[in-house]
């Protein structure tokens, strides 16, 4: 089993990456018969091995038309006082006491709401909403719309209600 986000390997017993919170996969298996390929894939995001490729292997950042590859997107990640979680281009991240796979982090937090806010990622920027909390969502400690998205960029501060906050990072290091 793997993750389809980070390609991580995980036990079939595990239900979803403690880095990216996706669902495991099984690992695609590999032709036997077919070789491997000669070199690593080109930094950059391309990994195509065409000689005859017009953008030297190297995907432009709309991906390429002719041989599909695209450039991954950057990770975005939320900086909790307990590390890092990866926002997914995917699926959105909830944050709150149910239905969120930080949950079980928020105990001490009574303030935070069963579902308190909906963060989803477009490779750039995070879109923070909050879902209708009773003690609110901020961005750089100004108070958000219930129910409208708001942006938050690399660098900005969100915080969930009076103390839990995370630093919006461009990676998930």
């Amino acid at each position: 089993m793997m993750c389809p986000g980070c390609k991580a390997d995980m036990a079939a017993a595990t239900p979803y990456c403690p880095a990216c919170f996706l669902t495991p996969v099984p690992r695609p298996q590999q032709d036997e018969a077919a070789p491997a390929a000669a070199e690593p894939p080109k930094p950059g995001g391309g990994s195509c091995l065409d000689p005859d490729c017009r953008h030297g292997g190297e995907a432009p950042p709309d991906g390429c038309r002719q041989c599909g590859i695209r450039v991954r997107a950057a990770a975005m990640a939320l900086r909790f006082d307990w590390g890092p979680v990866a926002v997914g281009t995917d699926r959105p991240l909830v944050v709150g006491r149910e239905d969120s796979p930080i949950a079980d982090r928020l105990g001490e937090y009574t303030n935070i709401s069963r579902r308190h806010a909906e963060i989803r990622c477009d490779g750039t920027t995070l879109t923070v909403v909050d879902l209708k909390s009773t003690n609110g969502t901020f961005i750089n400690d100004e108070r958000i719309e219930p129910g409208t998205p708001a942006r938050a960029r690399p660098g900005d501060r969100v915080r969930f209600a009076a103390r839990l906050e995370a630093l919006v990072t461009g990676d998930d290091r």
